[in-house]
């Protein structure tokens, strides 16, 4: 937010570096400095909240409130603000929406690559094993059906899981990742693949399974 706010007050006229500064000490003191993002009360490099968001009357107050800027330098501004806040607002939102994208992905391939989830070798085991397919099917029938209810037991999955073959840390990881094989470049691009397809988010996922459901009934209901 505050790279985006600074691109909007140096396209704003009358509008000099120490004003800037002096608004954008305005937005970054918003947040006390008690309030910190961990139980930890300590003033550590990024441990500190802030606030990622602001509304356009509250640019309008800041503005208003610096008394180094003369009164039609302030009309000025405020006549901007209001008239391209709204633009403004969209790409933080944007910006907002690409940074946690970003991060998301980052989670992803760490946990594709720790797990070594490999979307290829699944597709073909779902496709050459049967009991492996059916194993999957009654896995996700037993977590839909423990979400449902107030179970905690865990034994049935955990042997279904075993029954995957299913290991918490994956052994051979120079093996895996690092030999001079075909083999290794396979694996490397089925986790690059696998980070994308699970940084998407659920969202998407359940908007494709429904896509997928209404072709099936319409293919359906015109072979019928």
């Amino acid at each position: 937010m505050q790279g985006i706010i600074t691109a909007f007050f140096n396209h704003a006229d009358n509008i000099d570096e120490s004003i800037q500064k002096i608004l954008q000490e305005k937005i970054e003191n918003r947040t006390p400095n008690q309030v910190y993002s961990t139980v930890l009360p300590v003033n550590l490099l990024g441990n500190r909240l802030k606030l990622t968001r602001i509304d356009k009357q509250e640019l309008i107050d800041m503005v208003a409130d610096v008394q180094e800027l003369g009164s039609e330098a302030k009309d000025k501004l405020k006549t901007k603000i209001n008239k391209d806040f709204a633009a403004l607002e969209e790409v933080m939102i944007q910006r907002f929406k690409q940074w946690m994208h970003q991060i998301s992905i980052g989670v992803a391939f760490v946990i594709c690559f720790a797990f070594q989830l490999n979307c290829f070798e699944l597709l073909s085991k779902l496709n050459n094993d049967s009991v492996y397919r059916a194993q999957l099917v009654q896995l996700s029938t037993r977590l839909e059906t423990q979400q449902n209810s107030s179970s905690n037991d865990l034994a049935p999955i955990q042997n279904n899981l075993s029954a995957l073959n299913f290991n918490i840390t994956p052994d051979k990881w120079p093996g895996y990742y690092a030999q001079w094989k075909v083999s290794s470049l396979v694996n490397w691009i089925g986790i690059i693949f696998s980070t994308i397809l699970i940084s998407l988010g659920a969202p998407f996922w359940f908007n494709r399974l429904k896509d997928m459901a209404s072709l099936r009934d319409k293919l359906s209901k015109h072979g019928n």
